[in-house]
């Protein structure tokens, strides 16, 4: 038996309908993907961080580079 793994957008209904046709071709099964990412300690502090306002905003790159280089 093969596998093959399909990304696709739920929110595309080109997608869907893809998606539809395959469930119905006899031998084909189609299983929903599972989140696999876990973030680490180190990520989830910095989402923490940038969620709390905590952080430097820029305006443009530029601004930013300028500023960190």
């Amino acid at each position: 038996m093969e596998t093959m793994t399909i990304r696709y957008n739920p929110a595309n209904a080109l997608a869907m309908s893809a998606i539809e046709l395959l469930q119905r071709i006899k031998g084909i099964t189609v299983l929903p993907q599972q989140k696999t990412y876990k973030p680490n300690a180190e990520t989830v502090a910095a989402i923490k961080e940038l969620r709390s306002g905590k952080c430097k905003r820029y305006k443009s790159a530029d601004e930013m580079f300028n500023d960190i280089l």
